[in-house]
């Protein structure tokens, strides 16, 4: 059965969906006034009677359709190709994607068609998409071969893993930017930055103290050169990789530091992870709210389970908001288990919310972004910061992803993809292989969502 839930969006409930969706848990809720702002469509432009789905031992299996002349985008933050016609997508989380698989800092199952229209699969899951790549066997002995047969065995195949069924969710246009804003105000709509956000943005060496943090401020005020965001790497903290999240000695007054950049129009974001590690004064109150496995000796938190976003907030909030600190990098909460360093959590973990490993991949960026959020906006103050893995209906977090990778064209390609799934992507400058490459990056990310030179 479909139902139209909003203006222009469908929604058809196959099987029995598990309770762990990017829906279920979500942290907006859809801007139902956006919604009725964009052009009215009566009819769903999916026909729904070709949709079909059907249990396997492993999972499940829907099928769409799809005409020969469609070109497919979306799926994330993909770095490899912008048309997914005649391929096939695993929405899988990956901070070092190496080939056109659908592996992603930030993968999202949804995708949107030249037609006009966008399909969203409601799942945490690994989920793959064959778009026009997996064809139902045909008698071709005995079937003629005509244009109307052509299209009738095209069709986008999806298959979800580990669920016994799935909710999808369908957007209209008529253009396929409408379809795009429908799936973004679904998702709770976008949002509007600082004013400072907008501005250069530098990360300090790893090694800075605060001495140096200051004088570097200094040196970009004396030289005129625009800096309104400084960001502090790793060694702020006491213990990183798993990280403690108190200050070090290298800050051994952090809120004179805030207050000498604040004095310079400069405000400050610090980088941090999840993993947390046994010298922060909170591992005793998280440990059973985390996972059964450690990353890095330090405790994977639960952090679709408000207890576990109390703990970490109310400490975020008094040591280091409450400080000045405008916002963070949130590193590391992708995954890892691709390649050679396997430094994540694995997906046979098990959390006290029931989700699995798989499907915390899927949620950490999330989550993590939502915790710290919730800081800023019960204050009633705007942060913009970085994050290293986002997901499904993220519109509306002040987050812009990045990666550990270089590749100038990657970078550029991840950039035109991240708009047709509601994700801002920054091709930041950490690296140059000439003169004029270093020019072409920072081209790049003048017109990107954030304007970052990660670089000594």
């Amino acid at each position: 059965m479909c139902q139209e839930l909003h203006p222009g969006v469908w929604k058809m409930t196959l099987g029995q969906p598990e309770a762990g969706t990017p829906v279920r848990l979500r942290y907006f809720q859809p801007s139902v006034s956006g919604l009725k702002t964009l052009p009215g469509v009566t009819v769903c432009p999916v026909s729904t009677s070709k949709i079909t789905w059907k249990l396997i031992p492993g999972g499940c299996v829907i099928t769409l359709p799809l005409e020969i002349d469609e070109h497919i985008y979306g799926m994330g933050v993909q770095l490899y190709a912008l048309d997914h016609y005649g391929k096939k997508k695993t929405a899988r989380v990956n901070s070092d994607p190496k080939a056109d698989l659908g592996d992603s800092h930030a993968p999202v199952p949804f995708y949107v068609s030249t037609k006009g229209y966008g399909v969203f699969v409601d799942t945490a899951r690994y989920a793959s998409f064959y778009f026009g790549s997996a064809k139902k066997k045909i008698n071709r002995a005995t079937k003629v071969s005509t244009a109307d047969s052509q299209l009738e065995e095209n069709q986008v195949t999806v298959e979800v893993p580990n669920a016994r069924g799935v909710d999808i969710y369908i957007f209209a246009g008529p253009e396929m930017l409408n379809a795009i804003q429908r799936y973004n105000l679904f998702s709770g709509g976008g949002f509007v930055p600082p004013r400072w956000g907008l501005g250069f943005w530098y990360r300090c060496k790893i090694e800075f103290d605060q001495d140096q943090v200051i004088a570097r401020a200094e040196e970009f005020r004396r030289d005129e050169i625009p800096c309104d965001v400084i960001g502090l790497e790793p060694g702020w903290q006491t213990h990183t990789y798993s990280a403690s999240f108190v200050w070090s000695k290298l800050f051994p007054d952090p809120k004179t530091c805030v207050a000498e950049l604040q004095q310079r129009h400069i405000h400050l974001n610090v980088w941090s992870h999840a993993f947390t590690h046994v010298t922060s004064p909170f591992y005793t109150k998280l440990f059973p709210y985390s996972g059964d496995y450690e990353v890095w000796e330090g405790l994977v938190p639960d952090l679709t389970l408000p207890e576990t976003q109390k703990i970490m907030a109310d400490f975020f909030e008094h040591e280091h908001v409450d400080l000045g600190v405008a916002g963070y990098k949130l590193d590391e909460c992708d995954n890892s288990d691709f390649t050679q360093s396997n430094w994540s959590f694995p997906e046979v973990s098990l959390f006290p919310s029931g989700l699995d490993g798989e499907q915390m991949h899927s949620f950490m960026g999330l989550k993590f972004q939502e915790m710290v959020e919730s800081i800023f906006r019960k204050r009633n103050q705007r942060t913009y910061g970085e994050v290293r893995s986002s997901h499904a209906l993220a519109a509306p977090f002040p987050y812009v992803l990045y990666s550990d990778l270089y590749n100038h064209q990657d970078f550029i390609r991840g950039l035109v993809n991240s708009g047709f799934s509601g994700l801002l992507w920054c091709p930041e400058v950490r690296h140059a292989a000439s003169e004029e490459d270093l020019i072409r990056r920072l081209q790049s990310v003048i017109f990107s969502p954030q304007a970052l030179i990660n670089a000594f």
